[in-house]
């Protein structure tokens, strides 16, 4: 319930002191003041800053935070698809390839791949996914041989 209030809190441009009360009042003062907390420290990049200048991008450097901007972008793609948007997402893929943990690439790489068009080329920057993806489907197939022996 707390999350549809501040959804609609703040779709609606309420001000804080409301998100605040809204909060507070589903959830307790304390919890209220945590989660409100959590949500001023997550300042996550626009997904759509972040595809204008893949290189630029500064992506955060906590893995759930990563994660959440990763699937920000390839979801900006998907409401908005053409073939600059797409080429712009597997270059902020690689970027977080580069950066950061690579596990985190495998499911935007995968989503984003499903997104592609007949008529789109397969950019080059898929090259440099490729071995990650693999090892990361090695290891889901491993897993699955693992839990079937038992």
């Amino acid at each position: 319930m707390a999350l549809s209030l501040i959804a609609f809190a703040t779709a609606a441009g309420s001000a804080r002191d409301v998100l605040s009360s809204l909060v507070r009042g589903t959830v307790g003062d304390g919890p209220g003041l945590e989660l409100l907390a959590s949500l001023d420290r997550l300042d996550l990049p626009d997904p759509e800053d972040v595809l204008a200048d893949p290189a630029g991008a500064v992506l955060p450097e906590r893995g759930d935070l990563r994660q959440a901007v990763l699937d920000g972008v390839v979801a900006a793609v998907r409401a908005r698809p053409d073939r600059a948007r797409w080429d712009s997402a597997w270059a902020v893929l690689v970027r977080a390839l580069e950066t950061g943990a690579p596990d985190l690439v495998v499911v935007p790489a995968t989503t984003l791949a499903s997104l592609r068009q007949q008529d789109w080329d397969v950019p080059a920057a898929i090259e440099r996914l490729a071995g990650t993806v693999a090892l990361s489907r090695r290891a889901d197939r491993a897993a699955v041989a693992s839990k079937t022996r038992r």
